[in-house]
């Protein structure tokens, strides 16, 4: 998953495109990257509008500890940035008898409250549009990018 993720984009339905903009290795030997992801959903045109933006992308800021199996993450939206914080791990272990790899992924998603009073009618609209793509599309993704690294491996294993 880590070193092909720009390779998978094309098997995740709702992502237009990844691109990989920067990695690097720490002094402790963990990879860090950050990937450039920009949806296929088209935003509300309210949200079109204020933003001045057509589609939803976001900046993915990881670090991949090989030693813990644990990708720690944290994203930064294109637009309201400061306001929104979104971060979590993505923990990969041996599937039960070793069948496999199991992923969980576990994350936490904060909008400030100033940001929706300041958007006044708008701020339902933001806030479900964001807490959709938090608790369906990044999971959704997240499995097909998982899948998509299963059958890469198995077409190169063999």
């Amino acid at each position: 998953m880590r070193d092909h993720l720009v390779e998978f984009a094309e098997h995740i339905a709702d992502i237009e495109s990844i691109r990989q903009i920067e990695r690097t290795i720490d002094t402790d030997g963990r990879i860090l990257i950050a990937n450039e992801w920009s949806v296929r959903q088209v935003l509300p045109s309210a949200l079109r509008t204020m933003f001045k933006v057509d589609k939803f992308s976001w900046i993915d800021r990881n670090r991949w500890d090989e030693a813990t199996r644990i990708c720690s993450w944290a994203i930064e939206p294109a637009v309201l940035a400061e306001h929104i914080a979104c971060s979590g791990q993505t923990h990969f272990s041996a599937a039960m008898g070793s069948r496999g790899t199991r992923v969980t992924f576990t994350g936490e998603l904060d909008i400030r409250p100033a940001l929706l009073a300041a958007l006044g009618s708008l701020g339902p609209i933001l806030s479900g549009f964001i807490e959709s793509i938090v608790t369906t599309m990044i999971p959704r993704n997240l499995r097909a990018v998982a899948e998509a690294a299963a059958e890469f491996g198995a077409r190169h294993r063999g």
